[in-house]
């Protein structure tokens, strides 16, 4: 039973590669059965062995998309000190090809989440994870003096200003995009703030 659980697990990783690489050379137009199983270099019947569908695939790379991007953040993250806002931008925003087409796939397939309950769960685990580690972020910048504390509608607000950067940086045509003013940006939302509440 361990050799067919490694296997899957292989299997797995090997087709999600392959969604990635179709997703982000093509989009999710090209995301068929035949393409996986050329892009992948597993015959159709070894992939059914596997997943009982393509839906089933597509739900498996996702997942693992999900889990490679949040491996990612966290180490980041985790990498620098207290209160680094200028971190945000090298955690949340892709460096490098290979990077932007892991975010290409992932945004691809984002928009399927709202309708297909697998998908959404995996959405949904990013999103909480990803505000989860912002909070701590901007909590330590609290402690550090450089920003007020920020409220729930202020990380909504912050998170999507991250997705609206990873986008455009995953589907940038050439180089990085200036991540330190990922930063400036963070300081000048949450600062006026906190001056116009001294001020009253």
């Amino acid at each position: 039973m361990a050799k067919k659980t490694d296997r899957l697990a292989a299997r797995s990783e090997q087709l999600a590669q392959a969604v990635v690489e179709i997703l982000a050379a093509d989009g999710r137009g090209a995301l068929t059965r035949e393409r996986i199983s050329e892009v992948a270099g597993l015959s159709r019947p070894l992939i059914y062995y596997y997943f009982n569908s393509a839906e089933a695939v597509m739900a498996s790379a996702f997942k693992w998309i999900c889990e490679r991007i949040l491996e990612r953040e966290q180490k980041v993250l985790e990498g620098g000190g207290a209160g680094d806002i200028d971190r945000l931008g090298d955690a949340f925003v892709p460096h490098g090809e290979a990077e932007r087409r892991l975010y290409r796939a992932f945004f691809s397939l984002l928009p399927e989440a709202v309708i297909k309950e697998d998908l959404k769960v995996e959405a949904i685990r990013v999103h909480s994870r990803r505000r989860d580690l912002l909070a701590e972020l901007l909590l330590d910048a609290v402690h550090a003096g450089e920003v007020r504390p920020p409220d729930g509608c202020d990380l909504d607000a912050i998170s999507g200003l991250l997705e609206g950067a990873a986008l455009r940086a995953s589907i940038a045509p050439v180089g990085d995009p200036p991540r330190s003013t990922i930063g400036d940006a963070i300081r000048r939302y949450l600062r006026p703030l906190r001056a116009a509440a001294v001020a009253a």
